[in-house]
């Protein structure tokens, strides 16, 4: 016998078609207007696109940003591993054809 759970994803949806259920019932029982229900109803469902199109739209820019950052942080990390294994050696050889080098060094 399978046991079949609901996701959470269907448990959200029917909560909040559940509560917006309760707020037009109660709004019913208070004004006794279903002519005003429907206007906002369809108002309401017609701003649904925009809606969307707006939160696709910021989370869209979260996750590239985010996306961005992560792949920052791995390029300092292979950037830093180089130097560290690889960058001191190099410099050591870079310098010898830099004219400036005693200078610099005086300064460290």
């Amino acid at each position: 016998m399978r046991h079949s759970r609901l996701s959470w994803q269907t448990l959200l949806m029917i909560a909040l078609l559940a509560l917006s259920t309760f707020f037009y019932v109660a709004h019913y029982l208070l004004f006794r207007d279903p002519h005003h229900i429907f206007i906002f109803l369809v108002g309401d469902v017609a701003f649904v696109p925009i809606e969307v199109l707006l939160v696709t739209l910021i989370i869209h820019r979260l996750l590239t940003e985010r996306e961005k950052k992560t792949l920052m942080e791995k390029l300092n990390m292979l950037i830093g591993a180089f130097f560290s294994e690889v960058g001191y050696e190099l410099i050591k050889v870079f310098s010898k054809f830099d004219t400036n080098c005693e200078r610099i060094q005086e300064k460290v």
